[in-house]
């Protein structure tokens, strides 16, 4: 387990498969955390699989973009995952787009986790990565998620149908000036 970035409440670290596999079930098995996502599991196999897949794709594109556990200072509870990845065109190919998401399970709902995870991976991806730009897309109906987006400062660009086959409200955050100017 590698630790990306911690905050005051949190620890962003990798996924791993065997250890982390029934809290991620405890996320990816729930219909109401699902209701907006295309990532589902049914049972603890499938959930092991799908971190398995995480960790060595990521491993495989090794440019710093994952998917990470966002676990509690205090206990280690894993509450969710954050998200920074490509974004694929209607192909399914990678574009120069960066995309930040976040996947939390019900208990861990309205206590600021998914803002806090945010604000860390958008200055990892600016500040470590070096990213220009980095978008958010949501479902219209996903008013939890657009509530976080509005919260990170992000601006609306519309809705697109560019991405994941389906249309999304999009949205955008540049990197702060000083990191541009460096």
């Amino acid at each position: 387990m590698t630790i990306l970035t911690q905050t005051d409440h949190l620890i962003i670290r990798t996924w791993v498969p065997k250890q982390d596999a029934e809290q991620a079930f405890q996320i990816y098995g729930d219909p109401e955390v699902t209701r907006f996502l295309l990532t589902k599991v049914d049972n603890l196999e499938s959930s092991r699989n799908l971190l398995q897949r995480w960790v060595t794709n990521f491993a495989q594109l090794n440019n710093g973009t994952g998917l990470w556990a966002i676990a509690l200072k205090n206990n280690k509870e894993i509450v969710g995952t954050i998200i920074l990845i490509q974004l694929r065109d209607e192909e399914e190919n990678l574009t120069q787009n960066y995309e930040i998401g976040w996947h939390l399970k019900k208990s861990a709902w309205g206590k600021g986790y998914a803002t806090e995870a945010a604000k860390a991976i958008l200055d990892y991806g600016f500040n470590t990565l070096k990213l220009p730009v980095i978008y958010a897309i949501a479902r219209s109906e996903n008013v939890r998620s657009l509530r976080v987006i509005h919260r990170l400062g992000m601006v609306p660009m519309g809705r697109t149908n560019r991405y994941y086959k389906m249309e999304l409200e999009m949205f955008k955050l540049e990197a702060p000036k000083e990191q541009i100017d460096e």
